[in-house]
Formats: structure tokens, C-alpha cells, sequence
């Protein structure tokens, strides 16, 4: 059986979807002629877009309508390239995308077409079979729908988007977990929101504008050709003495003219009063009784189809006629009747008589609204049309505008803030603090004010990276004011200094001396950063670094063991290349230190002061006088809880205090530890007992063994001091504690 999967059933189902939507958009009803407005209960011919560009109507011959009609045949064509694509899957994707917006493109434009030209009354849209309303609906649905789908393709094929999308939803989850959650309004909405309500309030009010002063226009136009035509009705009137012949004549050329008026009226009408009443215009007043007009004496209509209460005048219709007539009023506005939706012009009948102008009846002009209204209406329809053409376009632009202004600030925000993100993390103590972390790439491609700001925050970002490595970690995670406060903290120091280094440097050039001295620092660090610490300051060829945390000692004496081992590979490989060997010396005690910032106003540093600091570099220069490698302090000793092999090197007072301290070095890792270093510790920890007790030769057995067999210069520096204390022995108080005269 043939399996289809998800992907290849959405791949089918789209395709034959969009062809068959296409091709029923093709055959199915699109408008609809004119109503005649004559009669408005007629049916009117349905509208094909396979037959539109082919009517012979005046009003779809316009060049730029014509081409427009032809071009509906492009549904047929891209309903064919969408079947071929069903079996041929070469067939770009974007490419059928685009002829099936361009074919609902065109399809809605010619719809909207077909309305302007031919929507003349309000009864033309209740008279629209539902199946075009669903039809131009669907259309609208399914090209907005693409619209939406074209942007959110471009968006999403922008990596640069995506990067600003996850930047978004990760500041979206913050501000959900604030207790103060003030939801922000990006700037591309409130960008796309401004420009379409610019849009809309123009739009809005150059339609309110337009069709106001239209119909402004075309009330005044109408109103004077209704006045007109009644007046002249009176006047023919007049002149003929009520002779049947000469109205009847005058009656028959107004039907005559009134086919091919553009706005033709439905009927003239002379309704007259069969009392012969003497009744002069110049002697009407309000209290004047009128007689009642209740002959319907002429028309140019159907004399059978004319409603009864339209034949015959009440005296209040007469009285409201003859005061219109007396006020003006009838020369402004017609007389409009909702129920029947006519409006009338009417103008009092006279003949002349020596009295006066005796008052006969009334001519009456009546046109039927839709009529009368028919080119504001068609304007009104066409400005509605095509202000919503407009708008949704402006819709669609306004979106694309706004990704054109506010994406390069977004990226650039984008930028920023992972720039940020890796300073923040470099100085939260999570990353190491080195000048390849910081970073920021400039992704803005216009050439704008943006691009300038961003190459600028690139140079910027430049100059950072360039002072990190002269500013210490712990200066630049404590740079905030609140930071600026010393505090009292437990820490580890390291201390490593190279030596014979001044007699290294002579002869050679200040490049090759700076470029060496780095060399080595820069092994040193990166170790002292892998376990955890950080470098306090440079002093020459000196290095202080200090550890925080519940395992500080034992990070300390890693690094001192890793630095030793990188040390003892780089003088293998000087000896093979005949160049001078390198030692150090490492110093590490531990305790509580004053640590916050020191220095002046406009130079600070944040740094450690305090006796700790000072044990820590003296123990450093100890290893001189011992011949000894790592020498750390009581403290750290009993931290460390026999994770490494140490041995206690002597009870000393270093320069500069009184109280002595125990001091031990540190050999190895216990769980990489040798016998040899084992049995070095054995044998001058015996030869240690012995000389502290003034058992001068049982010492200088064990300490002269240790050195014969290892060659261990501690055991050499004990052997001096036995030989010196058997010519002149130490006083009867003697602890065994030696005093260091120099640092």
C-alpha cells in the first residue's frame, strides 16, 4: 500500500487546492451590469471573467480597463502551471507562490472594477447573488492570507530575525517572572501602528472631503435642473392659457429628451383645483384658506399608474408648497418622500390676470432618488473601493516599511545585547576574561544613520576588547558604583615570580624581552583561569592571582602543580634549542583580606591589601633561600585535607613580622605522587625532627641522604645551617625558628 507522509500530503493538497480555487474563481459569477434605474426591480445580467473583456459597453472600453480585463486569463495559466507542478517538483515553490498572489491579484481588481463601473444603486448589491459575495470574499481571505505568509517567509528566512526572535521570547520570560511586569510595545508595532493611522485618519478624511463637496455638488446641479423644469412646466402653463394642444406639445418633447437625460426624471405633472376660486399669489398669507387641488390635469407618465394620493393636493400640502414657494426654500431643496424614495420639485401654476397672478395649481417635477443621486452614488462607491484598495495595500507596505526602518535597530539592538550578554557573563564570574569573549558583529547591510551607529558601537566594542586584557577580572566585575565599597572577603593567593629574570634580559632587545616575559604569563594565566582563579595584577616578571570559594586552596595548589609541569616542558624544550632554562617560584597562603577598590579619583584598581596578601609573596621569595619550587602556608596546609603530598619545610618569621609560621611545599597530586617524592618527604621530614631537637647528626644523615640521592636543595640549605649550628650552636631557648632577612 502506498504510504504518503505528512510533508508530501501538504505538498499535493496545496497545490490541487490552489488550482481548483483558481479555476472556480474563473468560472463562477464576478458582477453584474447596471440596474435600470427606471426599473429597479429588474434583474440584471451576471458578470464571467471569462467574458468581461468582452462586453460592448462604453464604460469598459477604457485602455488601462481592457488590459486589465485580459488579464483575468492569467488564472487559467497558472491553474495549468499548478497542475504540471503536481507532477513536475522542479517547479520553484516561491515561483507558484507569486502566480497564485498575482492571479488573486488581478482577480480582485477586476471584481472591483466591475463594481465601480457598474454598482449604480444601492439595489445593485441586494440584488448580487451570494455566490459572488462568498466567492470575493474567499478571494480577499486567501490573498491577505498569502500576504501575511510572504512576510512571515521573509522574516523567518533572516537569520538576523531569528537571533532578534529569541532575544524577544527570552525578554518576554523575564518580564513574566518580575513582579512589576510592565508590558513594553516593541517599536515596529508602534511604527506599523503610526503609519497606518496616519493612513487611515488621511484616507478618512479626504473622504469625508470628497464626498461631501460631491454631494454638495451634485444637490446643487439637480436641484437647479428640477427647479428649472418646474418652473418652466408653469411657465408653458402661463403662456398657453391652460390649452390643451400647446401643454400637451410642450409635454410630449419633455418625454422625448428625457430618454437621453442622464439624469431623467420619472414624470411632470400639472395638478389644478376644479373650484374657480380667486386666489391671487400677492394676497397669500398664512391664513389664506386654499381650495383643494384635485384634478391630476397633466403628466408625462401613465396616468393609470400614477398612485391615487399622488394625483390630488391636500390644502395643507398646498399651504406647505406655497410657502416654500414664498420663503425660497423650493430653490434649495427638493421635497423628498423616504417611503417611496422620490424627491419632488414642485412651482406654483398662475395666469395672469389684472389682480394679479391667480393661483391655478401646482407643476410638479419628481425623479426618483437613486436617479437623481446616481453619480454621487457611483463616486461614493468608487472613493469607498478604492480608499479600501488603498488602505489594505497601505496595510502591507506599512508592514514592510516598518521591517525596513525598525529591523536594522532591532538587529543592531540584537548585536548589542549579545555583545552585552558575553560582557555580563565574563563579568558574573561564569566566563573567562579574555578579549576573543567579547565580540559583536555588524549585520547592518543599509547605508544609513544605523549603519554609521553601528560601525561606530563596532569601533567601540573594538577599544574594549583591546583594555581588557590590561583591566583585572576583578576590577571589571566590581566596575559598578555600588561595588565601589571595601569588603572583607576569604580568599587564596598565589603569588609566582621568574627567576634570575634582570640577568635574563641583558643583551637582548626590549621586543624579544616583552614578547618572552609574555610567553610565560601567558601559560600562567591560562592555567590560573582554568581552576577557577583570577589575575590580580602584573608586577614585571611577578604574577599575583588569588581564589574564591569553598575550594579555593585546593584550585590554588592545582594551578601551582599545572603551572610547574607547563613550566618543566618549556625548559626541555630551551635546553633543546640551547636557550637559557626558566624557573619560578610560587607562594600560596590564605585568609581574610580588606577587598575593594584603591587608587585616585580618575585611576582605580580593585585589589587586596592585607597581611595574607603580604605572607602570600613573601612564602614566593622563600623558595629562593630554600632552592624550593611551591611553598604555601599552615592555612592552606589544612585545607587541603591531604588531597596533596606535602612536606613541612621549615618554622620561619618573614621579613617585616614577628610571628612565625609553619610553612610546607607542595610536591604532587597524592593520586599522582611517586615513590621518589614520597620517600623525599619521608627523609627530610626525619631530618627535620632531628634538627629541631639539636640531634645535629642524625639530621645531617637523613638530610645529607635526601640530597645525595635526589639532589634535593632544601636538604642542602639544612646541611649549611647544621654545619653552622655544630661550630656555633644556637641559644639554650632555641625553637627552631628561622628568621628570613630579606623578601
Amino acid at each position: 500500500m502506498l504510504k504518503i507522509n505528512k510533508q508530501s500530503f501538504l505538498f499535493y493538497f496545496c497545490r490541487i487546492f490552489s488550482a481548483l480555487a483558481l479555476a472556480a474563481l474563473f468560472v463562477l459569477p464576478l458582477g453584474m451590469m447596471q440596474i435600470t434605474l427606471n426599473d429597479p426591480n429588474g434583474i440584471s445580467t451576471l458578470l464571467f471573467p471569462y467574458t468581461v473583456a468582452f462586453i460592448k459597453d462604453v464604460n469598459f472600453y477604457a485602455p488601462g480597463l481592457q488590459l486589465l480585463f485580459y488579464s483575468i486569463y492569467f488564472l487559467p495559466l497558472t491553474f495549468v502551471v499548478l497542475v504540471i507542478s503536481i507532477f513536475v517538483k522542479k517547479i520553484p515553490q516561491k515561483l507558484l507562490y507569486f502566480l497564485v498572489l498575482i492571479s488573486l491579484t488581478i482577480y480582485l481588481f477586476c471584481g472591483i472594477s466591475c463594481m465601480i463601473i457598474c454598482a449604480n444603486t444601492s439595489q445593485w448589491f441586494k440584488s448580487l447573488p451570494l455566490i459572488i459575495y462568498i466567492t470575493f470574499g474567499f478571494a480577499i481571505i486567501s490573498h491577505l492570507a498569502l500576504s501575511i505568509l510572504g512576510i512571515i517567509n521573509i522574516r523567518l528566512n533572516n537569520p538576523q530575525y531569528a537571533e532578534y526572535k529569541v532575544l524577544r521570547q527570552e525578554e518576554i520570560e523575564k518580564s513574566k517572572n518580575k513582579k512589576n511586569n510592565v508590558k513594553k510595545t516593541s517599536l515596529k508595532t508602534k511604527l506599523t501602528l503610526f503609519i497606518i493611522g496616519t493612513i487611515s485618519i488621511i484616507l478618512f478624511s479626504f473622504m469625508v472631503l470628497i464626498l461631501r463637496r460631491y454631494q454638495n455638488l451634485i444637490t446643487e446641479t439637480v436641484t437647479e435642473a428640477g427647479r428649472t423644469t418646474a418652473e418652466q412646466t408653469a411657465a408653458i402653463y402661463e403662456t398657453a392659457e391652460g390649452k390643451y394642444e400647446k401643454i400637451l406639445y410642450f409635454f410630449n418633447q419633455q418625454k422625448k429628451s428625457n430618454e437621453y437625460a442622464d439624469t431623467p426624471f420619472e414624470r411632470i405633472d400639472i395638478i389644478i383645483s376644479s373650484v374657480n376660486a380667486q386666489i391671487f399669489m400677492e394676497e397669500i398669507t398664512a391664513d389664506t384658506e386654499l381650495p383643494p387641488f384635485d384634478v391630476f390635469a397633466y403628466t408625462t407618465g401613465k396616468a393609470l399608474e400614477v398612485p391615487a394620493e399622488e394625483k390630488t393636493l391636500s390644502n395643507e400640502q398646498a399651504a406647505d408648497y406655497i410657502k416654500r414657494y414664498q420663503t425660497g426654500a423650493y430653490r434649495k431643496t427638493p421635497i423628498y418622500n423616504k417611503a417611496n424614495g422620490t424627491c419632488k420639485f414642485v412651482y406654483p401654476v398662475t395666469l395672469p390676470r389684472k389682480k394679479g397672478s391667480k393661483l391655478v395649481g401646482f407643476s410638479i417635477v419628481t425623479y426618483r432618488e437613486d436617479v437623481l443621486m446616481k453619480p454621487y452614488f457611483q463616486t461614493k462607491v468608487a472613493v469607498f473601493a478604492l480608499s479600501a484598495v488603498f488602505f489594505y495595500l497601505a496595510v502591507i507596505l506599512s508592514i514592510f516599511l516598518s521591517d525596513y526602518i525598525a529591523n536594522p535597530l532591532l538587529f543592531l539592538r540584537s548585536n548589542v545585547r549579545k555583545t552585552s550578554k558575553s560582557l555580563s557573563v565574563m563579568m558574573s564570574g561564569k566566563g573567562t576574561v579574555t578579549s576573543d569573549t567579547i565580540q559583536f558583529e555588524d549585520t547592518i547591510k543599509t547605508r544609513d544613520e544605523i549603519k554609521d551607529l553601528s560601525t561606530e558601537i563596532g569601533d567601540m566594542v573594538s577599544l574594549i576588547r583591546g583594555m581588557v586584557p590590561y583591566i583585572s577580572f576583578s576590577t571589571l566585575k566590581h566596575a559598578d558604583a555600588e561595588s565601589k565599597r571595601s569588603i572583607n572577603r576569604e580568599l587564596c593567593f598565589l603569588f609566582t615570580d621568574i627567576r634570575g629574570f634582570t640577568t635574563l634580559c641583558e643583551g637582548r632587545a626590549p621586543k624579544e624581552i616583552v614578547s618572552l616575559l609574555n610567553h610565560y604569563l601567558d601559560i600562567e594565566t591560562e592555567i590560573i583561569h582554568k581552576n577557577g582563579g583570577d589575575i590580580d595584577k602584573f608586577v614585571g616578571d611577578e604574577m599575583m592571582a588569588f581564589f574564591a570559594g569553598p575550594r579555593k586552596e585546593y584550585n590554588a595548589c592545582k594551578a601551582a602543580m599545572e603551572i610547574r609541569a607547563a613550566m618543566k616542558e618549556q625548559q626541555q624544550l630551551s635546553k633543546e634549542k640551547g636557550k637559557e632554562v626558566i624557573q619560578i617560584g610560587i607562594g600560596i597562603n590564605t585568609g581574610n583580606v580588606v577587598f575593594g577598590s584603591v587608587g585616585s579619583k580618575t585611576r582605580m584598581d580593585f585589589t587586596s591589601i592585607g597581611d595574607t596578601v603580604n605572607l602570600a609573596a613573601r612564602l614566593e621569595g622563600a623558595n629562593k633561600a630554600y632552592g624550593s619550587k611551591s611553598i604555601i602556608s599552615e592555612a592552606v596546609y589544612d585545607k587541603l585535607n591531604n588531597t596533596f603530598v606535602c612536606r613541612e619545610l621549615d618554622f620561619i618569621t618573614v621579613k617585616g613580622k614577628s610571628e612565625p609560621v609553619r610553612i610546607y611545599e607542595i610536591l604532587q597530586l597524592k593520586s599522582k605522587s611517586a615513590e621518589k617524592l614520597d620517600e623525599i618527604k619521608t627523609l627530610f621530614e626525619f631530618g627535620l625532627h632531628y634538627y629541631r631537637n639539636k640531634q645535629w647528626d642524625k639530621s645531617e644523615q637523613y638530610f645529607n641522604q635526601c640530597y645525595t640521592k635526589f639532589h634535593d636543595l632544601p636538604s642542602k640549605v639544612f646541611l649549611e645551617r647544621i654545619h653552622h649550628f655544630k661550630l656555633v650552636p644556637p641559644p639554650a631557648k632555641w625553637d627552631g625558628v628561622f628568621e628570613m632577612k630579606v623578601k
